[in-house]
């Protein structure tokens, strides 16, 4: 019986723009590809760790490392993929156990010489329309940014700053077209809150993300009994916590592979989440179209995709993940996740 050879590398992914949030600026982001071979076919997976949940490149490395050379051999089926990952080293890293089982979904699929889409029983490729994210910049400069990608039908405005209204202002003088706001947690109080949102509600927005700190929760259930507008959980929502309890706070919860650590399980909160009337958007970490393209697969059942991490670099190690000419996120018809590396 032949065994895995294991491998990884960190990639910096260079952004096209610097992009900045409520917390933080980058320009570079660092992530790990990993790879699995065997009997001439590769799996590929990859970890886009975020210090807001105290994970870095060397601590998922860290964990890639100490993974024991039986491991690969107890898998038998994409159904144990979670709890035998989940017998790993402790403490958790998130975002190195959906590498592990990407890679190993990836090569699984390839191995049936099956798209992934396939083998999970969907009928078509094609997900959510994608939003593109405009970061955190002066008025002016997210004016520009906007204009420059301009084919894109719906903006993803990152907020949570002193400029917020100016920031909205300066947006409508260039565009009437629908935004999705992300504060990053960046109001602090229910009366700011309450202010902002009021003002957005008059802007043509569909949703607001995570408006309040995550510690809020009990806040954000008041502010959800308020809001005019679908509030979105992203920092309140890793997968781990109760998700009625979530349900009481939100109207929307935004999925992350890179927190919740599995694509199988993600597909199950989606249908959990369904049946507590709870929408669903499957976003992302600034990403190679590897994990977007994983994201892809998981948003096949949702309502609302932010899947543009491989659109905001412009060195992406993978190629094969598309947009069609109404902007929603397309897998392609080959095995696997349908992306293959490229040399940069």
């Amino acid at each position: 019986m032949s065994h895995f050879e294991i491998d990884w590398e960190t990639v910096s992914l260079r952004l096209k723009n610097v992009f900045t949030i409520s917390r933080s600026s980058r320009s570079e982001v660092p992530v790990v590809i990993l790879s699995i071979t065997k009997d001439g076919i590769t799996g590929y997976g990859e970890a886009s760790p975020n210090s807001r949940y105290k994970e870095s490149s060397e601590t998922v490395i860290k964990y890639f490392k100490n993974i024991p050379t039986h491991f690969w051999g107890e898998i038998e089926a994409p159904e144990t993929l979670p709890q035998t990952i989940a017998e790993l080293e402790k403490p958790v890293v998130y975002s190195a156990q959906a590498a592990i089982e990407m890679a190993w979904l990836d090569w699984w699929a390839k191995s049936q010489k099956q798209s992934l889409w396939k083998l999970w029983g969907h009928e078509s490729p094609v997900g959510p329309v994608t939003s593109y994210t405009i970061g955190i910049d002066s008025p002016s400069i997210m004016q520009q940014k906007v204009r420059d990608a301009s084919e894109f039908p719906v903006y993803k405005i990152k907020l949570g700053t002193d400029q917020d209204r100016e920031i909205i202002e300066a947006i409508r003088e260039v565009t009437d077209k629908p935004l999705r706001i992300d504060a990053n947690e960046g109001w602090k109080t229910v009366d700011q809150a309450k202010r902002e949102i009021e003002f957005l509600a008059t802007q043509n927005v569909e949703l607001i993300e995570q408006p309040m700190p995550a510690s809020e929760l009990e806040l954000m259930k008041k502010l959800k009994g308020w809001s005019p507008l679908p509030l979105a959980a992203d920092e309140s929502f890793t997968g781990t916590e109760n998700l009625e309890e979530i349900a009481e706070a939100f109207h929307i919860i935004n999925i992350k592979l890179m927190k919740i650590g599995s694509l199988i399980k993600a597909r199950e909160v989606i249908q959990q989440a369904k049946k507590m009337k709870l929408k669903v958007m499957i976003g992302c970490m600034i990403e190679s179209s590897l994990a977007n393209a994983a994201g892809t697969l998981v948003a096949l059942q949702a309502d609302y995709a932010d899947l543009d991490g491989h659109l905001l670099i412009s060195n992406d190690p993978f190629s094969g993940l598309k947009v069609n000419a109404d902007y929603r996120v397309c897998l392609s018809e080959e095995p696997g996740f349908g992306v293959e590396r490229v040399s940069l």
